[in-house]
């Protein structure tokens, strides 16, 4: 893969992707197995050849792959250049043809500065079983940053609240949890703490049994609305909280 940056003269920071196809490649056989098991007229279920599978699903399958690969070579992209993106970065232009060189362009908006404060005097007292909610109120009251409106409206518009006016109760909430979320982020990436591929996997697993669904259909639908990067953000959060939990608990 390659990138590189460029402007457009307003607020947001863009990058130009570009990758062969060889990099694609798995991606699309993965989509493809998932497509070869939908029945196709004329054919047992998961018999039709993959010509035909190909031919008759070309537009779903090149919009999955597409959405796929883009959101995996951002975020590949932008770890590359050291930028922290804040919120859910945007995708446009995307060129994706098989056996072709996939491009398509970022665009986000990078993280603000955030000021830690001590981590391990961040309660006072007794320790209680408030000790979760303690914490995080100390970090929303103690760190000071701005966070853009926008990102507060996508926020209440993935829970279904478009409606919620700026200045409400509901939008201030909004607002404290994203404001949790980042300061979290920013003490994971200053103590080390992670969350991997299977610490992802378990959650998704353990939703799918909860919702009664299959895991690679709750997988491929989250895929679909950045839901894959809101649940790595809230299991690095929940991570990162725990963490410091059992620091000021010592």
């Amino acid at each position: 893969m390659k990138w590189e940056q460029y402007s457009n003269d307003d607020d947001y920071h863009r990058l130009n992707i570009e990758a062969d196809w060889s990099e694609l490649a798995a991606d699309y056989e993965d989509i493809m197995a998932e497509y070869a098991k939908v029945r196709v007229s004329g054919f047992r279920p998961g018999k039709a050849p993959r010509t035909v599978v190909e031919k008759r699903f070309q537009r779903e399958i090149t919009d999955d792959l597409s959405r796929r690969v883009a959101q995996r070579l951002g975020r590949e992209a932008v770890r590359e250049a050291g930028i922290e993106v804040l919120g859910q970065a945007g995708v446009e232009e995307i060129e994706c043809v098989k056996d072709h060189i996939f491009r398509a362009k970022l665009r986000f908006h990078p993280m603000p500065n955030i000021d830690l404060p001590d981590l391990d005097k961040l309660i006072n007292g007794d320790v209680d079983t408030e000790i979760r909610d303690r914490i995080s109120m100390t970090l929303i009251e103690q760190v000071n940053f701005t966070v853009p409106d926008w990102l507060v409206k996508d926020e209440l518009a993935l829970d279904g609240l478009e409606s919620v006016e700026p200045g409400s109760a509901e939008w201030e909430v909004a607002r404290n949890r994203i404001k949790l979320m980042l300061i979290l982020k920013k003490v994971a990436q200053r103590e080390g703490i992670e969350v991997d591929e299977t610490d992802v996997n378990n959650r998704i697993a353990e939703k799918a049994r909860e919702f009664g669904t299959k895991e690679k259909k709750l997988r491929a639908e989250l895929e679909k609305g950045g839901g894959l990067q809101r649940l790595t953000e809230m299991l690095l959060a929940e991570s990162t909280l725990d963490y410091l939990i059992e620091r000021n608990q010592s």
